[in-house]
């Protein structure tokens, strides 16, 4: 500014007579009413300040509300004690929020009166809710109790009453301001009147003078209006801040969450496009919300990789990023009476404990101004922390679904394994006991046949004894019939024995069918592509023993001779493929090199009964697996002259001695008949 111009001191002299003391007086009056002023715009900002404070804390204890609420359904739900862990915490801090918050209302008997209230009511709810965990704990009817209502009774009145509080503050808030920019502008309007009013005295006594003295009050105003503009600027921020937190309120899906963030960008700044991106568990972010989108838009990719344009990289970076002038093209905004391109962008990052989980990208039609960008840094982490909790609620609540789903399965498994494995125990013994039965009656019959022979030579010996032998004969043919008697009754109790269990031997086994195919059909892709492989082996195997099962309980065609052959088309790298995959994995846990080979020139199709066909190569490979340590098993697949093909099992194991081989085809034989062998087993060869 530049030096007064000097004036002599005789006119320096008339003017201090005349305008020296009248401005003193006017500049001690107005220092004085710009303290007022300041005092009182304090007193008011304080009072603002204990107004947000009183809504923060109020809007705290709702959430521990909202946490008591939400750990005693868990337990209540699950019976876990781990859910009851917010409940506990909470529980101490409700009631020192409540405290605090009565002490910070104690100058209002209306709030601090609410604020009883809502002491009695919470105590209420924390003794229903005791008595609800009590009665779960005991396995009382505990849902009987939730079902009268009585505690979502009590929630609405707190809830309410909550909302009464806030509602009371949020007035008294409203009020303040209103009596501040009121009084503002009243004391700023008589104070401007007061200025021109000497102003036009002070001109006839020095223009100079006036001039720069009204230039000084010029500067005063300027400065009360920019802290009248603060302050309006702030109370907007507040107030941003408070709608913000409403909107966010609840138990909201990440969906929900994010149109209503954006929902309140649109009505509180005026943002004409939107969207929400939230990150993913693998980097990524997909967007869960958006705002003014065309269909065009819509149709887009929802997912953003990392680093992938501006969005990826206010993510990466934890940086807000704006765009001024937005050049024609960057995106349309169109209504209904037509369409344009924004004037600005602004990506905000969102964050929860220095960890950036969400990306918020607004598009205006005016430009982005600073007090949009100060908003933004106060609401992001808030923001961040509303979208945590939501996702954690979404996991909880997968979690919680699938670990009912996977209860339930392995129970019903768990018992249908107990049951199978019990009725083949049993069956298992009743079978042994039976063929130990018929092995001693037919070791008797040799017996008694060969009695039989002895006395035929001993009749064509003595013939002059015939007579003293006929009543010996008659007796052993009476003995030899009662035997025959009894060795059918035991065959035709085997008979029905066994086709009595046929189904008990298929029902488990059905299930075991059953349970092996929801495994291969893969409903919920949660299994590798091995892991299905192997449920498909089992599946395939379970078949074979079922067929298996039919052919060897169907006890009146082995014993008339009459066992069907069904011979059909088969095609060979089909079965050689299903050999393969079947026998890996035990060829694999033993450390096996299991070599499958399928020779050119072999034909693709053979006809012959399949199931016979795998059931002869499964047990010999099997057999080979079983009696091999170390080395190789192989199956090599080749034509034969004319239309035949060779099937041939090779490995390194024991082998069968030379002396065993032949009798080994025989029925009902193997080279080592003991049920405790090195090898396992105990087949009826």
């Amino acid at each position: 500014m530049n030096a007064p111009a000097s004036v002599d001191e005789r006119s320096f002299r008339k003017l201090l007579s005349r305008n020296v003391g009248l401005p003193l007086g006017v500049g001690v009056l107005s220092a004085v009413l710009f303290v007022v002023m300041i005092s009182y715009l304090l007193s008011i900002i304080q009072w603002l300040q204990h107004t947000d404070r009183v809504i923060s804390n109020a809007n705290e204890a709702i959430k521990l509300t909202v946490d008591l609420e939400t750990g005693m359904r868990g337990f209540l739900i699950t019976g876990d004690e781990h859910f009851l862990d917010p409940y506990e915490v909470a529980k101490p801090q409700i009631t020192a929020q409540l405290r605090g918050l009565e002490e910070l209302v104690s100058d209002n008997p209306q709030q601090v009166d609410r604020l009883k209230r809502l002491q009695a009511l919470q105590n209420d709810w924390s003794r229903y809710a005791q008595d609800m965990i009590e009665l779960r704990r005991s396995n009382g009817d505990y849902r009987g109790a939730v079902l009268s209502g009585r505690g979502k009774r009590l929630t609405d009145q707190v809830r309410k009453a909550f909302d009464e509080f806030i509602a009371m503050e949020q007035q008294l808030r409203v009020e303040r301001n209103d009596d501040v920019s009121r009084t503002t502008f009243l004391v700023i309007g008589l104070y401007l009147l007061f200025v021109l009013g000497l102003s036009g005295f002070l001109a006839y006594v020095g223009r100079r003078d006036l001039v720069n003295l009204s230039k000084s009050y010029s500067d005063t105003l300027d400065a009360q209006v920019k802290s009248a503009q603060r302050l309006e600027q702030q109370a907007w921020l507040r107030n941003g801040q408070t709608e913000l937190a409403e909107q966010v309120l609840g138990r909201l899906t990440l969906n929900m969450l994010g149109r209503n963030i954006l929902q309140f960008c649109a009505q509180y700044l005026g943002s004409v496009v939107a969207a929400v991106y939230v990150r993913e568990d693998h980097g990524g972010l997909k967007r869960v919300a958006s705002y003014g989108f065309s269909r065009e838009q819509e149709l887009q990719d929802q997912l953003i990789h990392n680093d992938e344009g501006i969005v990826g990289q206010a993510a990466q970076q934890d940086t807000l990023i704006r765009l001024d002038n937005v050049p024609a093209g960057y995106f349309k905004v169109s209504s209904g009476l037509g369409e344009g391109s924004p004037r600005s962008v602004l990506v905000v990052p969102t964050s929860d404990d220095d960890r950036v989980n969400g990306v918020i990208e607004l598009g205006f039609l005016r430009p982005l101004t600073e007090r949009d960008i100060e908003l933004f840094e106060l609401i992001a982490d808030n923001i961040g922390t509303s979208i945590e909790a939501a996702r954690y609620r979404q996991r909880l609540q997968e979690v919680l679904a699938e670990t009912q789903q996977l209860n339930e399965e392995l129970q019903v498994q768990q018992e249908e394994l107990k049951t199978a494995n019990e009725e083949l125990e049993e069956q298992s013994r009743i079978l042994k006991e039976s063929q130990t039965h018929l092995e001693t009656q037919q070791a008797e019959l040799e017996q008694t046949n060969e009695q039989l022979a002895d006395q035929a030579l001993a009749l064509a010996a003595q013939r002059d004894a015939m007579d003293q032998k006929n009543t010996e004969l008659n007796q052993a043919q009476v003995q030899l019939e009662e035997r025959a008697e009894e060795l059918q009754r035991s065959s035709k109790y085997k008979s029905e024995f066994l086709a009595n269990m046929s189904h008990e031997l298929r029902t488990p086994l059905n299930s075991s069918l059953i349970l092996a195919k929801l495994l291969s059909e893969n409903p919920h892709e949660n299994l590798t592509a091995e892991q299905v492989k192997f449920a498909e082996s089992i599946y395939s195997a379970g078949n074979d023993l079922l067929n298996l099962i039919n052919d060897i309980l169907d006890i009146s065609k082995v014993e008339a001779g009459k066992l069907e052959v069904r011979p059909e088309n088969t095609s060979v790298p089909r079965l050689v493929d299903g050999l393969r995959s079947m026998f890996q994995p035990l060829a694999g846990e033993k450390a096996l090199d299991f070599q499958v080979e399928l020779q050119p020139g072999t034909p693709p199709m053979i006809f012959t009964d399949r199931q016979r066909l795998e059931q002869i190569l499964k047990n010999l490979l099997s057999n080979a697996i079983k009696f091999t340590e170390k080395g190789q098993v192989s199956l090599t697949v080749s034509r034969q002259p004319g239309e035949g093909i060779a099937f041939t099992v090779r490995d390194s194991g024991i082998g069968i001695a030379a002396e065993q081989q032949e009798s080994i085809f025989e029925a009902f034989r193997q080279a080592d008949g003991t049920t405790n062998r090195r090898y396992g087993g105990t087949g009826l060869g």
